[in-house]
């Protein structure tokens, strides 16, 4: 069975329980992670950020493996990434996977999830909608 890529935020608490060592990436910028909220037990790796607000896949791609500390083979820990609604951290997956990570996931919908009718985030889906663990400071 192949590494399931595209999670929802059921799934993924699941696999966070299953596996203690695997390392949960907030991917939103700092200002998003400070004001919205965020999902407990992540750490937070922006994609992009202040000042350029462009991404840096080496930066990106050290700041994870700096995450994950001493372990010996760190291209085979599992990696899970969540961002507002999927598209950034679709994107930290693919830059992750280009440099040899094999457990590299993605919360699909988000943390606040799709936009609905009116443009609104929070009320389709998402991690908050859901229900998963967050907090806010």
């Amino acid at each position: 069975m192949s590494y399931k890529r595209d999670l929802l935020p059921k799934m993924a608490l699941e696999r966070l329980s299953d596996n203690p060592g695997a390392l949960f990436v907030d991917v939103r910028s700092k200002a998003e992670h400070k004001y919205v909220g965020y999902p407990e037990n992540s750490v937070l790796i922006p994609w992009i950020d202040e000042p350029n607000w462009e991404p840096n896949p080496d930066i990106f791609h050290d700041a994870v493996i700096e995450a994950l500390g001493n372990r010996n083979d760190k291209l085979e820990s599992e990696v899970i990434l969540i961002c507002r609604s999927g598209f950034r951290s679709n994107e930290a997956l693919k830059c992750l996977q280009s440099k040899g990570f094999n457990n590299v996931a993605h919360v699909a919908s988000g943390f606040e999830g799709d936009l609905d009718e009116n443009n609104h985030r929070g009320n389709l889906n998402g991690w908050r909608y859901d229900g998963m663990p967050w907090t806010q400071s």
